[in-house]
C-alpha cells in the first residue's frame, strides 16, 4: 500500500483530519505493519491496551466484551474494515481493551503505539492541537447524547408514573 495511501486513510478520523500530510507521513513510516490471518485475534477484551489499529486492507469483526451489556437494540459485535480506526482509546491512557476484535479476512494493519502518539503529540504542538479539537468535538456530542438520553428517561418516568 502507499504512503499517499495511508495518509487519506488517517486523514478520514477527526483524531488526524487537519494535519499537515508531512506528520502524518513520521506517523505511517514509524508506526508497526502488522499481517493477521483470518481467525486471528487482533486483541482481546481484558488484555492491556498498548495500540490502536488502523485497518489498511481486510475486515475483522470487534466483539463486545460479555462484561459490557449493549443498549436495547445494539449489537454485541461489529464488522471493521478498511479504513476504520480500532482500540484508539489506548493511545490516551492506560488500561484494558473492552472488546475483542478477530480478523474475517486477511487483514494488514498499521498498528499505532500510545507512546510513538504522545511522542508525536510532544514533538509537534499543532498536531497537539488538532487532537484537543478532535476530542472537544466527542466530548460535546457525547455530552448531547447524554442530555437526550436523560431527556428520554424523563419522559419514561413521567409516563408509568401515570
Amino acid at each position: 500500500m502507499s504512503l499517499k495511501t495511508i495518509i487519506s486513510l488517517l486523514q478520514r478520523h477527526d483524531l488526524f483530519k487537519g494535519l499537515a500530510p508531512a506528520r502524518l507521513e513520521v506517523l505511517a513510516f514509524t508506526a508497526e505493519r502488522l499481517s493477521f490471518a483470518p481467525g486471528d485475534t487482533m486483541f482481546e477484551a481484558g488484555e492491556e491496551a498498548f495500540d490502536a489499529y488502523l485497518i489498511l486492507e481486510g475486515q475483522a469483526v470487534m466483539h463486545v466484551d460479555q462484561g459490557i451489556e449493549p443498549r436495547r437494540g445494539e449489537a454485541r459485535a461489529i464488522r471493521v474494515d478498511k479504513g476504520d480506526l480500532i482500540g484508539e482509546m489506548a493511545l490516551f491512557h492506560e488500561g484494558t481493551r473492552r472488546s475483542t476484535a478477530r480478523a474475517s479476512a486477511q487483514v494488514e494493519a498499521l498498528a499505532i503505539s500510545r507512546y510513538l502518539f504522545q511522542r508525536l503529540l510532544e514533538e509537534f504542538p499543532e498536531m497537539a492541537g488538532a487532537v484537543a479539537r478532535a476530542l472537544g468535538d466527542r466530548l460535546a456530542a457525547a455530552s448531547g447524547e447524554m442530555k437526550k438520553l436523560a431527556g428520554n428517561a424523563g419522559r419514561q418516568g413521567s409516563e408509568s408514573d401515570r
